[in-house]
């Protein structure tokens, strides 16, 4: 065949098509699973998350594929028998399944993983002892990053024990130490007050009770303030939550005991 003044194999030809076919295919498959994906309107976070995970998962399956059989389409261009080179790769298969049994484990709890929807990206989870924000999970591995930042790449057959704080909200409680001294109905009115008050001061929080008189200590009265929260939220809660605490107590000249020394000087 020839092609401006050029004479080219049609081998070569059919090949180039193959290959730009099998882009194409790729390029609409992404296309059409990242489109899903932006438009994933689950019930819920853990549900979309769950599926989203899923669909990245078979778009690389797939891309893998369609790259498998373009190769395989190649070699039969050239004339190659891809039957016993299909043969030959099982055999080698089952020699690399033998060798190679803890990532075939790895692949089977990544699938059990995905299928019970355990966790998905972007959840908030403790596996073995370590918490942080899954940030990749594949078949073999699934990341994890702490909120200081390190990551923590796990072997999926090494997880056992898995903590999902991202199902549901979870309870964050402020213990509040005041001064014996201090009105106990004027503290408690205070308290409830603020505790109404902080859905509408701190955007994170959707409903807070004053407990009550939680405990008391050596040196103070300790009263409860608890709230369910996005366990993602827990430490940017914490914070303005602590700050307005402060701020309500020194307001109704409530005093926050701390720690006094005494020394006597003898003469």
């Amino acid at each position: 065949m020839t092609i401006f003044g050029i004479k080219v194999s049609e081998k070569i030809i059919y090949t180039l098509i193959s290959i730009v076919f099998s882009y194409l295919l790729i390029c609409l498959e992404s296309a059409i699973i990242n489109k899903i994906v932006k438009n994933n309107t689950a019930k819920t976070k853990h549900i979309q998350r769950s599926q989203n995970t899923i669909l990245i998962l078979a778009k690389n399956l797939i891309k893998y594929l369609i790259m498998i059989f373009t190769f395989i389409s190649i070699l039969k261009i050239f004339g190659i028998n891809t039957t016993a080179l299909v043969t030959g790769i099982s055999a080698i298969s089952v020699f690399i399944g033998l060798v190679f049994q803890d990532v075939l484990k790895d692949y089977l709890v990544g699938i059990s993983i995905i299928a019970e929807s355990q966790f998905a990206i972007g959840e908030i989870v403790e596996i073995n002892g370590f918490k942080g924000e899954v940030i990749g999970l594949s078949l073999k591995t699934t990341k994890i990053k702490a909120p200081t930042g390190e990551v923590k790449i796990i072997s999926n057959r090494n997880i056992s024990d898995v903590i999902n704080y991202s199902l549901n909200k979870t309870l964050l409680i402020f213990n509040i130490n005041v001064s014996y001294e201090d009105d106990n109905e004027k503290v408690e009115k205070v308290l409830t007050k603020l505790a109404n008050d902080l859905p509408k001061l701190v955007d994170e929080i959707s409903e807070a009770t004053m407990d009550g008189l939680d405990s008391l200590s050596d040196s103070c009265v300790v009263y409860r303030i608890s709230t369910f929260i996005r366990d993602r939220d827990r430490y940017v809660i914490k914070r303005k939550v602590n700050k307005l605490i402060k701020k309500t107590l020194d307001d109704n000249k409530i005093k926050i005991p701390y720690p006094q020394l005494e020394v006597h000087n003898e003469k």
